[in-house]
């Protein structure tokens, strides 16, 4: 039998259960280690740390069969990609003031780079996206392709930077040790350099109302967050200014119902019922549980 981990916030060991394992192998196939996937309700067993409130799983899959599935997952999201990096440049756009310089700025599973753009805009050089998944890579426009590097997060991969600005956008509830992750993200960081990162958060009353039929609620996800959890884990690392605030996310209306828990008849029947409107690609913004934090490294 696997050995729990602590809890990898606060390294508690005292917990309530949260959910049950549900893992349906029949249904495991290429996109279930990919981004903005049609939901699977599956998961693995959840319980919530006294400590910090992180909800996380005590026996995750091992680093190497992360690593491979996440390398070999397909990639099948790239208008919802450039929706949601518009969403979270809106969001950062109001933090870069404070930074203390505008050297590097690195996405950490970047995807096929929407992101590095705006980077691009706001005078950050260079830009860099960090992503495992060779297919996202290969999906990206021509002149983003060269800024991403493939592979896990790690300090080899930004040997000789100046990075100013480290984001990680709905990533990381997929890490085996986000605390190992944000104290990395620190050490990079040059004095008055931010992070930002972007989490569901599961205390969010939409995540709440709709419980295990959420679509946080996923095999891929080995913690979920709340503000508490999330505040915890920047301050340990040693970050201050710390600001969580919730995010309104713009979608496609067909990507909104792809996200709900109706069965797949009903929404076959509403996606043809909206685009007979002329509807299924108008953009909703919506407050959807998630949330945004950004911290400072002392300068």
């Amino acid at each position: 039998m696997s050995t729990e981990r602590a809890c990898p916030v606060c390294q508690g060991r005292h917990y309530t259960r949260f959910a049950d394992e549900r893992i349906d192998p029949a249904r495991v196939g290429a996109l279930t280690y990919a981004s903005r996937k049609p939901p699977e309700f599956m998961c693995l067993r959840l319980v919530r740390c006294h400590g910090c409130d992180l909800v996380y799983a005590p026996t995750p899959p091992s680093e190497e069969f992360l690593h491979a599935a996440y390398g070999e997952a397909a990639f099948d999201s790239g208008p919802e990609a450039m929706a949601a990096a518009r969403t979270y440049a809106a969001a950062l756009r109001a933090h870069l003031p404070a930074l203390a310089a505008r050297h590097g700025a690195v996405d950490v599973g970047a995807g096929s780079g929407p992101l590095l753009p705006f980077f691009q805009e706001q005078g950050f050089h260079p830009a860099i996206g960090i992503e495992p998944s060779r297919a996202a890579i290969e999906a990206a426009p021509p002149a983003v392709r060269p800024l991403l590097r493939e592979g896990m997060f790690c300090r080899a991969l930004l040997e000789g930077e100046s990075v100013s600005l480290i984001t990680s956008f709905m990533t990381l509830e997929h890490l085996p040790d986000p605390g190992q992750f944000v104290g990395t993200a620190h050490g990079l960081l040059e004095p008055g350099g931010a992070i930002a990162l972007v989490v569901h958060d599961w205390r969010a009353p939409l995540n709440r109302l709709l419980g295990r039929r959420s679509p946080i609620i996923d095999v891929e996800h080995l913690q979920l967050f709340s503000p508490r959890a999330l505040r915890t884990l920047l301050e340990r690392s040693g970050f201050e200014r710390i600001a969580l605030q919730p995010i309104r996310n713009a979608y496609p209306l067909r990507y909104w119902l792809r996200l709900t828990p109706l069965p797949a008849g009903a929404k076959g029947v509403l996606l043809r019922l909206l685009e007979r409107l002329g509807l299924a690609d108008r953009q909703l913004a919506m407050n959807v549980g998630n949330l945004l934090a950004v911290g400072f490294k002392p300068r």
